[in-house]
């Protein structure tokens, strides 16, 4: 007895410590990852990002409705929010046939950066327009795109639709082979003939989804100060990953996606690209490693997908492609967060141009 009494004391006293010492750590901002557990969370509304981002609707990943969150990195300290549908935006209430919808993930929904420097209130800006942003992260594709606008944003008046594309990995987001055995809760496609395309949610997914281990971290992240060390270890294990996967290749999605999986793609784009009576601009999304690569001398008009949108632009009036690598800064760099993938305010800025110069 008196040694499980021991034990006890000793385990509480280390808990206590690493919960001052996590703390302390936390508020000196030497994380590359700051999270506050939802015990401390005291505003009213707002969420951890884990409740914030949902896994339920037919298109899978989405918003809870009219709530916030609160994200920070060493590069940046943003508050997301959503409005009564669960987007990314102010109130849809006050809608106009003159509106563009805004289709697309983490790029579209402005991840990393706060409202005022998401390039959709850019687009706004420097417009004059009212865009209806339904982008959002969490593995979003071309089949949720399609998804989301035809069970959700095709009910709001529009006469244009924005379409952010990300070959790095829209190509794969919803091609099943790269998910097997996930449970979570999200459509993929299935080819059912030549140049045709069905979806489906595997019946084994569970809206969500939350493994057991999932489940222990997250009463780790509500409860306490030292679940911030765990989730850095993890972030700097999968960056590692990452980055040796990417020594060991020169692959870039934008020039060497194989041809079945570009023909999905745009089987699923298209459905949206052709519908009648709308404008709509497909915008994509080059990389670092992209650009980079088209500095070897790489023809795009070699690339299928490529080719067939710009194809598409010259032969459809109601369509416009707009292909981002085709305008290049100075200093690339500069348009994406230090420690993250996604837009910078400045990367955000530069689209927004030249996307408000189509319209």
């Amino acid at each position: 007895m008196n040694n499980l009494k021991t034990f006890l004391l000793l385990f509480f006293v280390v808990i206590f410590f690493a919960e001052i010492l996590s703390f302390f750590i936390f508020k000196t901002n030497l994380l590359e990852i700051s999270h506050v557990p939802k015990v401390y969370i005291k505003k009213k509304g707002i969420v951890p990002n884990d409740e914030w981002w949902t896994e339920k609707e037919k298109w899978g990943a989405w918003h809870k409705i009219n709530s916030s969150t609160l994200q920070k990195r060493s590069c940046f300290n943003v508050k997301y929010s959503s409005n009564e549908i669960g987007a990314r935006d102010t109130s849809f209430q006050l809608n106009s046939k003159n509106d563009i919808i805004l289709l697309g993930d983490s790029f579209a929904e402005g991840y990393g950066v706060n409202y005022e420097n998401t390039s959709q209130k850019y687009i706004e800006d420097l417009s004059n327009v009212n865009v209806l942003n339904f982008g959002v992260s969490q593995n979003f594709g071309p089949v949720q795109y399609w998804i989301i606008y035809k069970k959700l944003a095709k009910k709001f008046k529009h006469n244009s639709i924005v379409i952010y594309f990300l070959p790095d990995n829209d190509f794969g987001e919803n091609d099943y082979s790269n998910w097997k055995g996930s449970k979570r809760y999200r459509p993929y496609y299935k080819k059912i003939g030549e140049n045709n395309y069905d979806t489906f949610i595997p019946t084994h997914s569970l809206k969500n989804y939350s493994s057991n281990t999932k489940k222990i971290k997250k009463i780790m992240r509500d409860y306490f100060w030292s679940s911030n060390l765990f989730i850095n270890l993890n972030f700097k294990y999968k960056t590692y990953r990452a980055n040796k996967k990417k020594n060991d290749s020169n692959y870039s999605a934008y020039f060497d996606t194989p041809i079945e999986k570009q023909k999905a793609t745009i089987f699923f784009l298209d459905k949206i690209i052709n519908t009648p009576s709308v404008n709509v601009i497909l915008v994509s999304i080059p990389r670092p490693q992209d650009f980079e690569k088209l500095s070897t001398g790489l023809n795009l008009n070699e690339i299928y997908w490529n080719k067939y949108f710009y194809d598409k632009d010259k032969n459809n009036d109601k369509f416009k492609f707009i292909d981002l690598i085709r305008y290049p800064i100075q200093n690339i760099k500069e348009l994406f967060l230090e420690c993250d993938g996604h837009w910078s305010s400045k990367g955000n800025r530069w689209v927004a141009k030249i996307v408000s110069s189509h319209l």
